[in-house]
């Protein structure tokens, strides 16, 4: 997710903690341990996202580091937890009056949330995580939730930003709540109706917390945003069965990305590979057409952009689909090449490497025999962070792969 959801999920956390603290003691709760409970909780939330210091550059492993280290070791439980008992320590060594007083174990359990919410939070959507290192290495997706989801900003700032104490909190918060309102409207990453259904929920959920208790107002905050996961993960479910249902064999892998601000539509990728063909088809899908039917839902403008000019040199680029959509899945593009040229590439040690990432590996092989990769989930042919190309000979290996299952290892242990 990105990094203002990360921070508001913190400061929800952090009041959580102080109404915890205060009903626990029975007074208020004095105002450096709510300030601390704020910064432990922001900072907790946003811990995991350090990986970005070391990913690439640093490493000397370039794009390949960024792919491989970003929501890599750091975004897992073993690594949170220790985050967290650090942050912890820090924490009692510079604040004495949490130190000193009730609030040592709270701010422990705060620190733990924060840090497991920055997980938690990465897994709703089809990047990935892999939060059972050391003893599973694979990738996991929710595929449920848009990166940058505007409800989760409209659900989370209000009761925030009513319950801010200090002037420099509540203008940052009234900030991040106009931001993506205005975003939602200017960039056109959704429809015009939507962009006014999110004023409307704003200004009604700013309306309905007015008069509201601190914990009245939490409580509410934390059960919209439960309820919308919730609903996100049962349409996500819902979608990926209308496209099993229409791939009933030879189905690898459904990548789905959720519509901005519209949890009932979804952009999928999907993966088919048999004993010689490997193909990624694209298509939108209703997860419940009899509301919202695929042809309702559209296309994602941005992903149209991407997937219709950068990728004519893949083979020709995306042809368009072979087969005949339905009210629930509406199939838009494909490609395919042989298996075997898959498996081939891995075999080389810098391949294999970026593999450790790609959930959608799609390749040109040039001429002189130079190898561009990327990952079809963010293009091709242009300069994404996906995008990588070798030499038609490996030099040296990439230093400091981490043990990471390539998401396609089924197909690449294909014989």
């Amino acid at each position: 997710m990105d990094n203002v959801t990360h921070a508001l999920a913190g400061l929800l956390l952090a009041d959580i903690a102080v109404q915890v603290l205060e009903r626990r003691q029975g007074t208020p709760v004095e105002r450096p341990v709510r300030r601390a409970a704020a910064v432990l909780g922001v900072v907790a939330a946003e811990l995991p996202d350090l990986d970005i210091l070391y990913s690439g550059p640093v490493l000397g492993m370039g794009k390949l580091g960024y792919l491989l280290h970003h929501r890599g070791h750091t975004h897992t439980f073993v690594v949170a937890v220790v985050a967290a008992f650090v942050l912890w320590g820090l924490t009692m060594l510079l604040q004495r009056q949490v130190r000193d007083g009730p609030a040592r174990k709270t701010m422990l359990g705060l620190a733990l949330a924060g840090t497991l919410s920055h997980i938690a939070l990465d897994f709703t959507n089809s990047y990935g995580v892999h939060p059972f290192w050391p003893l599973y290495n694979g990738w996991v997706y929710g595929d449920a939730v848009f990166i940058v989801e505007p409800w989760l900003w409209v659900l989370g700032i209000p009761p925030l930003l009513l319950g801010a104490r200090s002037v420099v909190g509540r203008v940052l918060l009234g900030l991040a709540l106009v931001a993506i309102l205005v975003a939602a409207f200017a960039l056109g990453a959704v429809p015009q109706a939507l962009a006014i259904a999110l004023v409307v929920a704003a200004l009604l959920w700013l309306a309905a917390m007015w008069r509201a208790t601190v914990t009245v107002r939490l409580a509410l905050a934390v059960t919209a945003w439960v309820g919308f996961e919730t609903l996100s993960f049962a349409s996500s479910s819902a979608a990926r069965s209308a496209v099993e249902r229409a791939v009933p064999i030879g189905l690898a892998d459904v990548v789905l990305t959720a519509a901005a601000g519209n949890p009932l539509c979804f952009d999928a990728i999907v993966v088919e590979a048999d004993e010689t063909r490997y193909r990624a088809s694209r298509a939108t899908v209703a997860a419940w057409p009899s509301v919202r039917d695929a042809v309702a839902c559209g296309g994602t403008t941005s992903r149209d952009a991407v997937f219709g000019e950068s990728v004519r040199g893949l083979r020709g680029g995306l042809r368009p689909a072979s087969r005949e959509p339905s009210a629930a899945v509406a199939w838009r593009q494909e490609w395919s090449a042989p298996l075997p040229e898959l498996i081939g590439l891995a075999r080389r040690c810098d391949v294999r490497a970026a593999l450790g990432f790609m959930r959608v590996p799609v390749w040109e092989i040039a001429a002189d025999g130079a190898v561009q990769l990327s990952d079809l989930r963010y293009g091709f042919g242009g300069d994404g962070f996906a995008d990588l190309t070798f030499p038609a000979n490996v030099g040296t290996c990439p230093p400091f792969v981490p043990p990471w299952t390539p998401p396609r290892q089924a197909q690449l242990s294909a014989r």
